[in-house]
């Protein structure tokens, strides 16, 4: 029995998004690796904002959460792994949920949650190191010292992706809106 040509459409239209995702997700883990050699120097923050812009949440979430399970492939089981479980869909989320802004705003309001999501990156990542690693002592003077030893990279973070997401996102998303339009039309 043949299936109805609506079947066909949703079945040729869940194949494109499937595809797409895998496309997003391996953009995300080479840019990543791309930039591994410059510590905290990144794009994956802007490319996790520009996916979920173009394609929502139903395209970004799931290339993030992979992108992690990836993550946790190739480097290991660690504390940092469970901040990326929380941090980078949090971002698609975030994006998610800002995206009327965006529209309004496409330089400002991503650079915006760039800078505030980077933030939270750092205030995360020492919290759940000290979760860790502090053994119960002093959990919040531990806290403060691997803030505190950390806020040059944190920084440096912060700041450089306030430029690539200046920089990347209006460019990234006429491209990506290009080709949604060409793919998914």
């Amino acid at each position: 029995m043949k299936a109805p040509s609506s079947q066909k459409i949703n079945v040729k239209k869940r194949v494109r998004e499937l595809v797409l995702i895998a496309l997003l997700t391996a953009v995300l883990s080479a840019g990543k690796m791309a930039l591994s050699f410059i510590p905290n120097v990144e794009i994956v923050t802007v490319c996790i904002i520009a996916f979920t812009f173009v394609f929502g949440i139903k395209i970004g979430m799931p290339s993030t959460l992979i992108f992690c399970a990836i993550e946790g492939a190739i480097y290991g089981l660690a504390p940092w792994l469970l901040s990326y479980f929380i941090y980078w869909p949090l971002l698609s989320v975030v994006t998610a949920l800002l995206t009327k802004a965006i529209h309004k705003n496409k330089v400002a309001i991503p650079v915006l949650i760039a800078f505030f999501m980077t933030s939270f990156f750092g205030v995360l990542t020492t919290f759940v190191d000290t979760c860790f690693y502090s053994g119960g002592q002093s959990f919040w003077n531990f806290y403060a010292a691997m803030y505190v030893r950390g806020i040059y990279f944190y920084l440096v973070h912060i700041i450089s992706n306030i430029i690539v997401v200046g920089v990347l996102f209006t460019p990234l998303t006429k491209l990506l809106e290009k080709n949604k339009e060409h793919y998914f039309a």
